[in-house]
């Protein structure tokens, strides 16, 4: 399941695209603290939190 996030003036904006239907989720939020451990939308993403940069990780190979 992609998941991207973009970093704006301190919200996150948390794109994912779900593998088996093809829908595309935004979720918007301006509470970044603690969304690398969510196990919905960061659980498998490593924040760099000064930078803002993600590296994807993909848990389902």
């Amino acid at each position: 399941m992609p998941v991207d996030i973009i970093w704006e003036d301190g919200n996150a904006t948390i794109v994912i695209q779900c593998d088996g239907c093809d829908k595309e989720y935004e979720i918007f939020t301006s509470d970044t603290e603690g969304l690398e451990v969510c196990s919905f939308c960061g659980h498998y993403l490593e924040i760099d939190s000064e930078s803002g940069e993600t590296d994807d990780e993909d848990s389902w190979d």
